[in-house]
C-alpha cells in the first residue's frame, strides 16, 4: 500500500489541538471570560479563558424561566449571543472544532493510542447525544433551575472538580456525594476511551451534537472521489470516531478532522463547498456526503 499523503498542514492537527487547550486555559487571557471557546473546555478550571457554551446555555435555560414568568417576551430570553456565536462557527466549519479545536476531544486522541483493540459504537447510540442537547441543555435546567449536565461533565470533573480543591484546599471540605459520582464518571469515560474510538463524541456531547446540524452544509466540506477509490479500508482504519468516510463524508458522526485526507490513494479532499473540487466531484455524480457501492 501507498504511504499516507494529503496536504503538509494535515499532519500539524495534533500541535493545533495542543495550542488550542493551551488557549483556552493559559490564565492571561482570563478577562475575556464572557466569550464561548468552540470546545468543550471547563470555565470551572482555574485556568480557562473562555466560557463553555453548554454551561451558558444551561444558565440561559434556567434564568428563562423565570423572565417568562415575569412577562418578559420570548425572544428576549433567548441566548442570542451563545447561539449566535456557535451557529457562525458551525456554518463555517461544521465539527471541524471537534477534531481540530476542543480539548476534549484532543484527550481522546491522545488516551486512543493507548488501545490494543479498536471498537466503535453501535450508529444509535449517536442519537443519545441529541437527545442529551435536548433534555440535559435546555428542558431539565429550565425545570429544574440546575445546570445537571455541568454537574455531570466528565470534562468539568477533570478541570474543575480536580483542579479546584487542589488549588484552593478549603473547598475540600465542601465535597460531596455529586463529587464522587462526577468523578466516577469521569474514569469510566477515560476507561471507555482506551477501547472505543472518541466514546463521548460519538455518544455523549451535546455541543458535537450542535455542530453536527450544520456539518453536511458548513461552508468547509469533505469531498470524496469514487473514481480514485480503491476501496483498501485505509480511511476507515484511521478515522478516529471508526466511520466509514467513504459512506459518511460531512455526516452527522464525522469531526471533519480531515485524517482521511491523508488517503493514499487521494481519494478525499475537503475546501469550500463552491470550490472547484466541489464542482469536479458534484459533475462525477457524487453528491457530498453520499453512499458509495459496498
Amino acid at each position: 500500500m501507498k504511504q499516507p499523503a494529503g496536504p503538509r498542514w494535515l499532519y500539524y492537527r495534533g500541535y493545533v489541538q495542543f495550542f488550542s487547550t493551551l488557549l483556552a486555559n493559559s490564565y492571561f487571557l482570563r478577562g475575556l471570560k464572557g466569550f464561548c471557546y468552540p470546545g468543550l473546555n471547563c470555565w470551572s478550571c482555574p485556568l480557562a479563558n473562555f466560557a463553555c457554551p453548554i454551561g451558558a446555555l444551561q444558565y440561559s435555560s434556567i434564568s428563562a424561566r423565570g423572565n417568562l414568568a415575569n412577562g418578559k417576551p420570548l425572544w428576549s430570553v433567548l441566548p442570542l449571543y451563545v447561539l449566535g456565536t456557535l451557529i457562525l462557527f458551525a456554518a463555517l466549519f461544521g465539527r471541524m472544532m471537534c477534531g481540530w479545536l476542543c480539548p476534549f476531544g484532543w484527550l481522546q486522541d491522545l488516551i486512543g493510542r493507548l488501545r490494543r483493540y479498536k471498537y466503535k459504537l453501535p450508529k444509535w447510540t449517536g442519537y443519545i447525544r441529541y437527545a442529551i442537547l435536548i433534555a440535559g441543555v435546555f428542558v431539565i435546567p429550565y425545570y429544574t433551575g440546575e445546570p445537571w449536565f455541568t454537574k455531570l461533565c466528565p470534562q468539568g470533573a477533570l478541570q474543575g472538580g480536580i483542579f479546584q480543591p487542589l488549588l484552593h484546599p478549603e473547598l475540600r471540605a465542601g465535597i460531596q456525594t455529586m463529587w464522587y459520582i462526577k468523578q466516577g464518571i469521569l474514569l469510566a469515560t477515560l476507561m471507555a476511551m482506551v477501547f472505543i474510538r472518541r466514546p463521548f463524541c460519538v455518544a455523549i456531547c451535546p455541543l458535537g451534537a450542535f455542530f453536527s446540524l450544520f456539518n453536511r452544509w458548513s461552508a468547509w466540506q469533505i469531498k470524496y472521489d469514487a473514481e480514485a477509490c480503491t476501496d483498501c479500508g485505509w480511511c476507515v482504519e484511521h478515522c478516529p470516531v471508526g466511520i466509514d468516510p467513504r459512506r459518511e463524508v460531512n455526516g452527522a458522526n464525522c469531526i471533519s478532522c480531515l485524517e482521511c485526507q491523508k488517503c493514499p490513494y487521494g481519494a478525499i479532499h475537503s475546501g469550500l463547498r463552491w470550490g472547484p473540487e466541489s464542482t469536479a466531484r458534484l459533475s462525477k455524480g457524487v453528491p457530498s456526503g453520499s453512499e458509495v457501492p459496498s
